[in-house]
């Protein structure tokens, strides 16, 4: 996610002073979680597509989609922001990755809010209107289309606003995002209010919302669930969602203080805004892997009983073939 950056007006902060311990701090932190958060990526998402059972299941589609784009936000747009706190510009300064950091930054980042809200609609149907999904169709129409629309619905927008749409390019590397993107010279009042409002504020309260009634839902619910076939799938599925959402709370500062803003203090918490609460956000993709992980302790144990079997069977083998020669 990143500033809104204007020539007339410094929208969320992006010059607002940002003192060198500041950045140093920063950079480390970054450096802390992206080196801990890449192995538990490659983990799950190795774990996810090997495994048939795992990733045949529905309700584990929208969490294989977001692990894939979580991974590129933080292998990309994380390693551009680690570079800038430290060098204080671009490396490699080339108008190329200036405009892939802004793709990464922006599509990819709202991206991941659009899968995360549509996984929090989602499971109440998984759970409580399986009818809905209950034949091929059904599951194209409810299931696969709006998948395919949350996955790649703002990066392609994304990809339109950056790399084609008439505005002048400036390349400016020791400003964040090249001082781009660059769209926001001349685009519509309407757009950016619309871009804000359904790209940003919508998902992160659609994940709230829905993820905070599904589990009251269950609660009152839990007696005719457990009778009902697949009641640890619920439960598996609930807690796993309840776990990524809290890891969203991090989103909550930067909200309030762009909501106070548009309320008509448009100087409220700038010195905060874009030094601060705009890394915050970047929290939850860090923490992503761990709350699968903590959601679903299975995952680890049944990795560790596989490779367990597998040395016992290497071990049998090596033991016969020992034995007949």
């Amino acid at each position: 996610m990143a500033y809104n950056v204007s020539n007339e007006q410094d929208n969320n902060g992006v010059y607002a002073y940002d003192p060198p311990l500041s950045k140093l701090i920063k950079f480390w932190l970054l450096i802390i979680g992206v080196t801990t958060a890449t192995p538990c990526y490659l983990f799950l998402i190795y774990y996810f597509l090997t495994k048939k059972s795992v990733r045949e299941a529905l309700y584990n589609h929208v969490i294989i989609a977001s692990l894939f784009v979580d991974f590129i936000i933080l292998t990309v747009d994380l390693s551009c922001h680690m570079g800038y706190l430290r060098l204080g510009y671009l490396v490699p300064s080339s108008p190329a990755l200036c405009l892939i950091w802004q793709l990464i930054d922006y599509g990819f980042w709202y991206g991941d809010l659009f899968l995360k809200s549509w996984a929090a609609v989602e499971r109440h149907i998984l759970i409580f209107h399986t009818n809905l999904i209950s034949t091929p169709w059904k599951r194209v129409f409810v299931h696969y289309l709006p998948l395919v629309f949350v996955t790649f619905y703002t990066p392609l927008t994304y990809v339109y606003l950056i790399f084609f749409y008439p505005a002048e390019h400036t390349y400016i590397y020791d400003i964040l995002m090249c001082s781009g993107p660059y769209y926001y010279l001349n685009i519509p009042t309407w757009l950016i209010w619309y871009e804000s409002i359904f790209h940003y504020v919508v998902p992160i309260f659609v994940l709230t919302i829905f993820s905070n009634a599904l589990f009251f839902r269950i609660l009152l619910q839990k007696s005719r669930l457990r009778v009902a076939q697949g009641w640890r799938q619920y439960r598996k599925m609930t807690i796993q969602l309840i776990f990524v959402t809290i890891t969203y709370l991090f989103d909550l500062p930067y909200i309030i203080v762009t909501i106070v803003r548009w309320s008509g203090f448009p100087n409220f918490g700038t010195d905060l805004q874009g030094p601060y609460f705009y890394y915050v956000n970047y929290i939850p993709i860090v923490l992503f892997p761990f709350a699968l992980l903590c959601s679903n302790p299975k995952i680890l144990r049944s990795s560790f009983s596989l490779r367990r079997r597998q040395h016992r069977q290497v071990g049998a083998t090596a033991l016969n073939k020992t034995i007949l020669n």
